[in-house]
């Protein structure tokens, strides 16, 4: 799968507040793949790999952006109908 590099600016308050450059390329890649995954252009597994944690780790980390690791958007009566024999 290919992928693609972002550029982003950011104030020099962020190296102020103690963040070094690393840091905050880091948290930036980090809230970006928490939020492709959150509007389901990305899954855990995947999201997990490109940030180089384990896919438990990934579901904490959505915990700390107070992003769902459950999908809202699943319509039980049509699981439940798929799931009888």
């Amino acid at each position: 799968m290919t992928t693609h590099k972002v550029e982003i600016d950011y104030p020099d308050e962020a190296l102020e507040g103690g963040l070094d450059e690393a840091q905050i390329t880091a948290l930036a890649r980090e809230a970006l793949y928490v939020r492709l995954y959150e509007r389901g252009l990305l899954s855990s597994g995947r999201a997990a790999a490109l940030l180089g944690i384990t896919r438990w780790e990934f579901l904490v980390l959505l915990d700390r952006y107070g992003v769902s690791s459950f999908d809202e958007n699943i319509d039980f009566d049509e699981e439940l109908r798929r799931a009888r024999p």
